[in-house]
């Protein structure tokens, strides 16, 4: 893959979102952030288009993760979703449209870097 990704982190821990920006970018993604649903619903339908969402569920926004979610999608169809979270046994973010794999936090951030590579390779072994 010949061209450079657009990660945008959506995470409501400003420190997550900086670890994850530092590490990301370190292995050479573009990286954007966003620490609320309208920043987050603003910068995915601007002209500039996102390769990539890691989304925190927990997100500051009034819509629920399911709402959230799913007006993303209608945004950009085919926008991979990376949830990174908290394991929940309640409830299964796999099943939500776009939704490529969940990540817990507190993994060794190398997983976090693999998986984004997995993902990307996966949705965009075309371009």
């Amino acid at each position: 893959m010949d061209r450079e990704f657009k990660i945008l982190i959506a995470d409501r821990n400003r420190n997550v979102r900086k670890l994850l920006q530092r590490e990301l970018f370190g292995a050479g993604y573009l990286v954007t952030l966003a620490g609320e649903d309208r920043e987050l619903m603003r910068q995915v339908q601007d002209q500039d288009t996102v390769d990539l969402l890691i989304l925190d569920p927990d997100l500051p926004s009034s819509l629920s993760i399911t709402a959230l979610i799913t007006s993303l999608h209608e945004c950009q169809p085919g926008l991979p979703i990376v949830i990174y979270t908290f394991p929940n046994d309640e409830f299964n973010y796999s099943d939500l449209p776009g939704v490529a794999v969940c990540l817990e936090k507190g993994e060794d951030i190398s997983l976090v870097k693999k998986a984004v590579t997995e993902v990307i390779k996966n949705y965009y072994s075309t371009c």
